[in-house]
């Protein structure tokens, strides 16, 4: 999580004001009392801890002593330990800060993101502004896919701290994921629509893809000529491509589109006036097709605000992740991995920025850099199925089969749905002349073969074992693929053509 609860003086003052609760007449017990705060006061938590056992065994009941026990394991690493005692101090006292914020850590040290939203947003209720708790709030709700909740808490943070990197970079992500969801809905209602076509095509011309652009704008004014941002897409593509002159006509073509009836077409009317949360608002349970289309649109553009907003501020790990995100998207992966990298010189410690930047590196095909991370990655979380599948195949493509072996058998042992990883067993067993033990992997990953590579080695395993039929087969069908990649290459250079406008 990007923000910290543990910047809570209310929880410091605890320590020293929740002992009173009853009077105790011992004075053994009134000095361990004391001593155990002194420690907590010192950041001590762990020498804490067994004093307040103790305490808590002698005062049975005593919900201060509990609430400092339960301070004491979280803070000290022991949040499993924690939770039990902190829930205990909420069912009799369930407004009590310190216990909300000290159990909101703990779930969250243990990855419990789903449970930690309700104490969150209990907590919320009882300081509604603590901006850390906001924040925190948001990153469980993004987790958790709830994005409409989770942009409403980024939003609130954005007014809040407007300067906080976190908080444009949490919301930006939020409308893209709402803009991917809305999309999805859409795609499914009517996959064949204008609709869908056009905002395939803004895809395309954000990662620079003209041709493709262009085909898909093309589809779409076949089906609807003149749906807003068609002729505008078309003359981005063509002034991207050099042609002025025809960018110019369709620029006029969209300026010169009739201003949409407002009654009947609120959410293109609320996009069109630049209201791009009311637009998205319009994609409730029921929407229309055209409704879909706007709100993804507006998504979309509430996103890129964001984003925007984000690249306004100093530098940050958050503007270094967006970089390296659209780099990544443009397939630019050594540029993305350089923008990881900057990312983590300014957040060095930080293991989520380590495995990007190694992934990054692995896309790039810079395997020899990407070993050593994942290696010190993997060193923390050995069955890590993600960090085993990519060093294991980086050794593979660096000729190492021998050492990608074992890698990538603890993949496919514990996680046998990953295709990729049985993809890369199966070529890794040829390498080292297991064909008998490759065939499995290779046929189960026959479903990865968009180009016929799967089939060719699968031939070739086949072959080595003297299963002269079915290798023929596999060679066969390695050939079929291969012509129809040609074929449909072929064809949709021809409509992909970028030509001048009807």
């Amino acid at each position: 999580m990007v923000f910290d609860l543990r910047k809570r003086p209310a929880l410091q003052a605890a320590f020293f004001l929740l002992w009173a609760a009853r009077g105790f007449a011992q004075d053994d017990l009134a000095e361990q009392s004391h001593h155990a705060r002194e420690l907590m006061a010192d950041h001590r938590y762990a020498e804490a801890i067994p004093i307040y056992e103790k305490l808590v065994k002698a005062v049975p009941g005593n919900t201060g002593l509990l609430l400092n026990l339960g301070l004491a394991e979280e803070m000290a690493g022991h949040p499993a330990r924690a939770i039990p005692h902190l829930e205990a101090v909420l069912k009799t006292q369930p407004d009590a800060v310190p216990a909300l914020i000290s159990i909101s850590m703990a779930r969250l040290q243990l990855n419990q993101t789903r449970e930690v939203i309700a104490p969150l947003r209990k907590l919320l209720t009882l300081d509604p502004k603590n901006t850390n708790a906001i924040g925190m709030l948001a990153d469980a709700e993004m987790s958790q896919s709830l994005f409409e909740e989770s942009a409403g808490h980024y939003r609130e943070l954005t007014v809040q701290v407007p300067d906080d990197p976190r908080a444009w970079y949490g919301l930006g992500k939020a409308y893209e994921s709402l803009a991917t969801r809305t999309f999805e809905r859409l795609n499914k209602a009517a996959p064949e629509s204008a609709y869908v076509a056009i905002l395939l095509a803004d895809t395309r011309l954000q990662r620079k893809q003209f041709r493709s652009a262009f085909f898909f704008y093309q589809e779409a004014q076949r089906k609807v000529p003149d749906l807003p941002g068609l002729h505008a897409g078309l003359s981005q593509v063509y002034r991207a491509t050099n042609h002025e002159e025809w960018a110019d006509i369709e620029r006029k073509r969209e300026e010169a589109l009739p201003a949409p009836d407002c009654r009947s077409q609120l959410s293109e009317c609320d996009f069109l006036g630049g209201r791009y949360l009311e637009s998205a608002k319009t994609a409730g349970a029921n929407a229309s097709a055209a409704a879909l289309f706007w709100a993804t649109r507006s998504y979309n553009q509430l996103a890129g605000q964001a984003f925007e907003h984000l690249n306004q501020l100093p530098e940050s790990v958050q503007i270094h992740a967006l970089k390296a995100q659209t780099l990544s998207d443009h397939r630019e992966n050594l540029e993305a991995a350089n923008e990881w990298k900057a990312a983590l010189k300014l957040a060095p410690n930080d293991a989520k920025l380590k495995r990007e930047y190694a992934t990054a590196l692995f896309n790039a095909k810079d395997y020899q850099a990407a070993m050593p991370l994942l290696q010190e990655q993997l060193a923390q979380d050995a069955h890590d199925p993600d960090l085993n599948y990519l060093l294991g195949t980086s050794l593979f493509r660096t000729e190492q089969p021998e050492r990608a072996l074992p890698y990538l058998q603890t993949v496919v042992k514990s996680n046998p749905d990953i295709l990729p990883a049985d993809a890369a067993l199966g070529l890794t067993l040829v390498a080292l002349n297991k064909n008998a033990d490759a065939i499995p992997y290779l046929k189960k990953a026959l479903a990865l073969d968009d180009d016929g590579s799967m089939h060719y080695s699968l031939a070739r395993a086949y072959r080595a074992t003297g299963q002269t039929q079915q290798a023929a087969a596999a060679m066969q069908e390695y050939q079929k693929i291969q012509k129809q990649n040609q074929d449909v290459s072929d064809q949709l250079a021809k409509e992909a053509e970028i030509s001048a406008p009807h």
